[in-house]
């Protein structure tokens, strides 16, 4: 009898040691996680995480093993966090290490009653967090009717219908379909669908966060462009005007300052507008071709072949004529590019900056600028997602992004899936002062 309340004693000494929260955190760019905190006050210590065995779930037992035996991988949750508490008058401060997947950074937090103040160190950067504390554990949101509602969206308006019946994408869907119930945040359900879309036949494929802060329009007023020195213009590709008016008026500035080198950098995730593709080709173009086509699901649901090139201005409007509007390309059947040189255009020699990031619109005008030879590509091999991406809201917090159109050069042939090799290679050193060295007399 002695031992079983020996034993009952230390059993609650210990739980008094140990205290469970639970708390709906957010960070800067408005994605949440469901964070469970665990603070042993005996010694001091906290730990906190998301789902447990999540990572283990998306990966599969088998490969999380194996990453975990070859040392990529140390936790089964997507978010695990550990490290010292120390109690300061009403709060509770948090200092250790904050790990995603195989990355880890320094970590604080403060938590003072039911909130959560906190943030990571990323690159000398501080990424915040904040939180508020939850009575007990549940999923953020109803992920299920999103990932729902995404499908659905997806399987009426992916560009190309031939994807839905992939096997590929039935492996997608079948996998996602067993996880969805299990999803109990934002980090979860990205990760799920980006760990097992790997091997869809297009990309990209994301249920995104709505921004408030992003702007829908697609027109850019403000063309971030630079002069490198008294010869040579570099243009950021983020930034290319969508209006002609807007491009016209850059173009003006440009051909009274009589650079003789043009630069347009495609590095990073860089995002043009369908519409400023077109103004660009027309500026730095000195012939009229038809590039080719872009076609929706709305051109296949009544069409089982592409149109042939001869057909493309009969059928489609040109992005550089008005009327397209960002998000909305599904109503459409498609539309081409067809390049008509300015009055105003450049003249002098051009240069495309591209690497394994540079994709969608981007990477469909880097294809035509090198099969037309109007551009010498230099840096890295492109990301092989030539496609016209758009986001469909699905619910009042959430849209999918993913691929509305896809392009068809006047040959037919859709453009290469691996990517597109550049004229000159440049791996290791910078890509543009590489130019500026080597390509620039």
């Amino acid at each position: 009898m002695t031992r079983i309340l020996i034993f009952i004693v230390f059993v609650l000494l210990s739980l008094n040691s140990f205290a469970q929260t639970f708390w709906k955190i957010e960070n800067e760019f408005g994605d949440e996680i469901l964070l469970t905190v665990e603070i042993n006050t005996e010694n001091n210590t906290f730990k906190s995480f998301t789902r447990k065995e999540a990572l283990k779930d998306i990966a599969g037992t088998f490969t999380w093993t194996l990453a975990k035996t070859a040392g990529k991988l140390k936790y089964a949750e997507i978010v695990f966090i550990e490290g010292k508490t120390q109690n300061r008058k009403d709060s509770t401060i948090l200092n250790g290490t904050f790990t995603y997947f195989d990355k880890q950074f320094p970590f604080s937090a403060s938590i003072f009653k039911n909130q959560f103040i906190g943030f990571y160190t990323d690159r000398n950067r501080q990424r915040v967090l904040t939180g508020t504390k939850l009575p007990f554990y549940k999923p953020i949101k109803d992920y299920q009717n999103i990932i729902n509602t995404s499908f659905a969206h997806a399987e009426k308006n992916l560009a190309n219908p031939g994807w839905v019946k992939s096997g590929d994408w039935k492996e997608f869907r079948e996998k996602i379909n067993e996880l969805k119930p299990k999803i109990a945040d934002d980090y979860e359900m990205a990760a799920s669908i980006e760990w097992n879309g790997k091997k869809l036949p297009f990309k990209p494929f994301e249920i995104s966060k709505i921004n408030p802060h992003t702007k829908t329009t697609g027109a850019k007023n403000v063309s971030s462009f630079r002069e490198l020195n008294p010869k040579t213009v570099l243009f950021d590709a983020n930034s290319v005007p969508a209006t002609k008016t807007a491009f016209d008026s850059i173009a003006d500035i440009i051909g009274k300052k009589g650079y003789e080198t043009l630069i347009l950098d495609f590095r990073g995730r860089s995002s043009i507008n369908p519409a400023a593709a077109n103004y660009f080709a027309n500026f730095i173009s000195k012939r009229i071709f038809t590039a080719g086509v872009f076609l929706t699901r709305k051109w296949f649901d009544s069409n089982l072949k592409i149109p042939e090139a001869n057909q493309y201005e009969k059928l489609f409007k040109s992005f550089a004529e008005t009327g397209y509007k960002v998000n909305s390309f599904t109503t459409e059947k498609g539309r081409t590019l067809k390049i008509v040189p300015s009055q105003n255009s450049f003249k002098g020699k051009v240069f495309v900056l591209t690497d394994s990031k540079t994709s969608k619109v981007s990477e469909v005008l880097v294809h035509i600028l090198k099969t037309e030879k109007i551009a010498v590509i230099v840096g890295q091999k492109t990301n092989g997602s030539a496609f016209l991406v758009e986001r469909l809201p699905v619910t009042g917090e959430f849209e999918l992004i993913f691929p509305v159109a896809e392009f068809y050069p006047a040959n037919g042939k859709p453009v290469e899936k691996n990517g597109i090799e550049p004229n000159k290679p440049v791996s290791k050193e910078d890509i543009l002062q590489y130019v500026l060295k080597n390509l620039i007399k």
